[in-house]
């Protein structure tokens, strides 16, 4: 049973007599349990809707295009929890205090489809195998991490295994497009255990399409968890070299390079940013995959219409994470600087609230942004970098943009389209129409 929650003034649905707080029960006899069962079969051009309405249950005949959107909204999805126990999970890292949603753990393959979260299939039923295959809920990203049983018992803190591969393999011979990814941890899950895992994913290709190898993070806040260690730069020097070669070797097998390193290896490693090739059709850029890359390629894209634009004299704080600011500064923020008018100020801010170990720009909180500006000169605009808040809008540690802004008395945007709306800002700085 699925409620509406709003009707659209003047759609299909309205016209049939739908109202908010009607219950669908079934859409051409299928039960409705959520969104996903909703849309999947109500996409016919006849759709039979049955509804409770108070204690009354009420058919509805609808005719329309395939595919056409009635007009209803629906409550929205709640989220399965995760029963592991992954001895890198981040929810473990946060310091105490926090609100509660920032200590809930997910696992729900409907927001992998929808959003693109991780879900380690841990605990999917042979049923939800089944409905992600009819309902072609494809692609799906998948925290694999290690294909190893007893390495996956002890990384993901589960008892019994799990069947991955199993899955892996049914999902994939239901046309179910797959990407992958690896939490590198140093000593457990790479060497010939990573060897293994790639060789056993890399069978599923062209269905699974990728393997995205990003290190483990680790917080100030990890008393009594699991002891893991950071990377050391050697370590990721030769991550870099090896899979470059493993990379070479399958790229002649598949046509594609299948193995992506996280920027994060390259920035901390002291290395370049790879060329686009690298990264094929940057199958996993959300997951710092290819991120920089793709940022570094469109501002050169835009940059020559970019320079032209009249602008009045703007100050500018360009706030980021520690791991960006010697690439922001030498691909774009340097360049920019040569735009008349335009004054930048790069600002790499410390993240004191998870440790300085913690270098995204994305887990940068308000106290600390605020801690670190409010002595400086700081223009008429400071930019945030994308992800820098939460889907409620809150910064981490439940600041607000609207508090940050009052305390340091300047307005601040978060950019998030790789600075394609960077003209449309300075428009709004500067008045320019």
């Amino acid at each position: 049973m699925l409620g509406i929650t709003s009707v659209e003034q003047n759609s299909i649905a309205e016209q049939a007599g739908l109202k908010p707080g009607d219950h669908i029960i079934k859409v051409n006899s299928h039960e409705i349990n959520d969104k996903l069962d909703y849309r999947f079969y109500a996409s016919e051009e006849n759709v039979e809707i049955l509804i409770k309405r108070n204690n009354e249950y009420i058919v509805f005949d609808i005719e329309k295009e395939y595919d056409e959107h009635i007009g209803l909204e629906l409550q929205e999805m709640k989220l399965k929890a995760c029963g592991n126990n992954c001895v890198f999970c981040f929810v473990y890292q946060n310091p105490r205090g926090m609100r509660r949603a920032v200590y809930f753990k997910d696992e729900d393959y409907r927001f992998s489809f929808l959003y693109g979260h991780y879900v380690t299939l841990t605990a999917v039923r042979d049923e939800e195998l089944e409905r992600i295959v009819n309902q072609r809920l494809s692609p799906l990203y998948i925290s694999v991490h290690t294909t190893d049983e007893n390495t996956r018992k002890l990384l993901l803190g589960i008892k019994k295994n799990d069947r991955l591969l199993e899955k892996i393999e049914y999902l994939v011979k239901g046309g179910i497009e797959l990407h992958t990814q690896i939490v590198l941890c140093p000593g457990i899950n790479d060497g010939k255990i990573f060897d293994r895992t790639v060789a056993d994913l890399q069978r599923f290709y062209p269905g699974l399409k990728s393997i995205a190898v990003v290190p483990v993070g680790l917080t100030s806040h990890r008393d009594k968890l699991f002891s893991l260690r950071l990377h050391r730069r050697e370590e990721l020097l030769t991550m870099i070299d090896y899979t470059n070669q493993m990379r070479e070797k399958l790229f002649q097998q598949l046509g594609i390079y299948f193995v992506y390193l996280a920027d994060e290896f390259f920035i901390k490693a002291g290395q370049p940013i790879p060329d686009h090739p690298y990264y094929d059709e940057f199958y996993q850029i959300e997951n710092g995959v290819g991120e920089f890359r793709d940022m570094i390629d469109r501002f050169e894209e835009c940059f020559p219409r970019l320079k032209k634009q009249p602008v009045d004299p703007v100050r500018i704080t360009w706030v980021t994470g520690t791991l960006a600011n010697e690439n922001l500064e030498k691909f774009i923020v340097d360049k920019l600087r040569q735009i008349k008018n335009m004054q930048i100020e790069l600002v790499a801010v410390k993240n004191e609230f998870y440790g300085e170990s913690i270098s995204v720009s994305g887990l940068l909180v308000g106290q600390d942004i605020y801690n670190q500006l409010k002595d400086r000169p700081l223009g008429e605009i400071i930019l945030l970098p994308p992800r820098v808040l939460n889907h409620d809008g809150l910064f981490l540690d439940n600041w607000t943009i609207p508090q940050l802004e009052k305390k340091l008395g300047v307005r601040c945007h978060v950019y998030h389209e790789s600075l394609s709306e960077f003209i449309t800002v300075l428009k709004g700085i500067t008045g320019k129409s």
